[in-house]
């Protein structure tokens, strides 16, 4: 498996229009991050650590850094960027491979210039790691958010890469626009029931009370093939549920009642 959301919280200190689910409340304790660790790892070492929420606010979070470093895990850690001026060394942590910050996320709140300044530290500093800052349509862009573009790409030469609507802005860091995007629901109107995707061919997510889902895009778990309260995540992935989801997308069959109101499942054709 390339990668599984583990859904550390579903708490977020922002409010973004384009994320239309309820803010949560919820933190995984430590010990129950340590249990899923432990079980998914021989199953996949690259995590990302949300489905919903602002991973950055668990108040265990430096530990989580380097619990997966133990468990020789790799993360990619997507976040807002609010808060992270308060984890200076974040860089240099051995388990992060990619940092990307939702710029986005600011685009209707007026944040301080200390926001924009804390990233404007981060990639001047000496790393490994790879900064991806991320956009939706360039177009939408207001206030300062649209002026902190624009500074960038008076400072940086935006070479295009391979990866679509990727610009290149210097060694290791990216510009990234994304594709404004949909959350699926189930009282949304049936899209299809041909297609395929990646969710629970090359990912799994775990919400933040340990159910096991198909998909990054499913936090209440409508997709759940199991519960790591009740069973191992070896033998989920070894039930009739999880394989029979699995042979229906390689069959470009769907029949779940989400995936068949999912626009983003559209990509993978």
């Amino acid at each position: 498996m390339k990668r599984i959301y583990l859904e550390i919280t579903d708490a977020c200190n922002l409010n973004c229009p384009f994320c239309t689910y309820e803010k949560g409340h919820d933190f995984m304790p430590f010990d129950k991050i340590e249990d899923c660790i432990r079980q998914i790892r021989p199953f996949c070492n690259y995590v990302y650590l949300h489905i919903l929420g602002e991973p950055l606010l668990h108040p265990d979070f430096d530990r989580i850094l380097d619990l997966l470093d133990v468990n020789e895990m790799n993360l990619q850690l997507v976040t807002n960027g609010t808060l992270l001026n308060k984890h200076p060394d974040l860089l240099l942590h051995p388990c992060l491979r990619k940092l990307s910050i939702s710029l986005h996320s600011t685009n209707n709140l007026d944040v301080s210039d200390d926001y924009f300044t804390t990233i404007d530290h981060l990639l001047e500093k000496e790393r490994n790691t790879v900064i991806e800052l991320r956009f939706y349509d360039s177009d939408s862009l207001k206030g300062k958010l649209k002026d902190y573009l624009n500074r960038l790409k008076e400072r940086y030469p935006f070479e295009i890469t391979s990866k679509k609507n990727s610009w290149r802005l210097k060694d290791n860091v990216y510009v990234y626009y994304e594709e404004l995007f949909e959350w699926p629901k189930i009282g949304d109107p049936v899209i299809n029931d041909t297609g395929t995707c990646h969710g629970g061919v090359d990912m799994l997510g775990i919400t933040v009370d340990s159910r096991v889902t198909l998909c990054c895009l499913d936090p209440k778990a409508h997709n759940a093939i199991g519960s790591l309260e009740e069973s191992s995540f070896a033998d989920i992935i070894s039930s009739p549920a999880y394989k029979k989801h699995v042979q229906e997308f390689k069959a470009h069959v769907i029949s779940s009642p989400l995936c068949k109101r999912c626009s983003y499942r559209l990509r993978f054709r």
